[in-house]
């Protein structure tokens, strides 16, 4: 009876641990679809000429991500392309949720923690906005623009990493 007894609880316990890793796991899996389908809403929203605050932003909308943190934002660009000030930039009137715009919090414990373009390894913020009637996929640090994006997405207990690729056609992959 106490074999019996010390087997089922072995047992118990190699399940239960590899159950909490599992969900683990799979809050990352999720995060990154998540952001995914984000990106491919701001296609979206480009594409069918959605309107912020009454107007068809010049633009079109985007996704702005920064380094570190647990968030990101699906904004409108206000400013038309030939607009160097303000065009594919992320600016604090284009991010009203009330209007039409997003902030998207990361699950517990999982944050971007990377941000990459081909040319520079690691960048602090980075733009993905897409421009009406294309629409034309624009990745912008800053700086200048590059043609692939790379959005790193870490689970801090374990140190799980997926990511996010998004390339100058508009398409969109998550890599382990």
């Amino acid at each position: 009876m106490l074999v019996s007894i010390s087997m089922i609880v072995v047992i118990a316990t190699l399940f239960i641990a590899n159950y909490r890793s599992a969900n683990k796991r799979t809050d990352l899996i999720m995060a990154a679809q998540t952001l995914v389908a984000d990106l491919h809403l701001a296609q979206n929203n480009s594409l069918g000429l959605v309107k912020y605050n009454g107007e068809v932003p010049f633009g079109g909308w985007g996704v702005n991500f920064v380094s570190s943190t647990t968030s990101y934002t699906l904004f409108a660009d206000l400013n038309a392309p030939d607009d160097p000030s303000g065009y594919m930039k992320y600016d604090e009137g284009e991010g009203e949720v009330n209007y039409g715009a997003r902030v998207r919090t990361l699950p517990a414990n999982i944050i971007i923690s990377n941000i990459k373009t081909i040319s520079v390894p690691s960048e602090a913020y980075a733009n993905v906005t897409f421009l009406p009637p294309n629409p034309q996929t624009n990745i912008y640090n800053g700086t200048a623009t590059s043609s692939s994006l790379e959005i790193e997405l870490k689970e801090s207990r374990n140190n799980t990493v997926k990511t996010v690729v998004v390339n100058f056609l508009g398409l969109i992959e998550v890599r382990d």
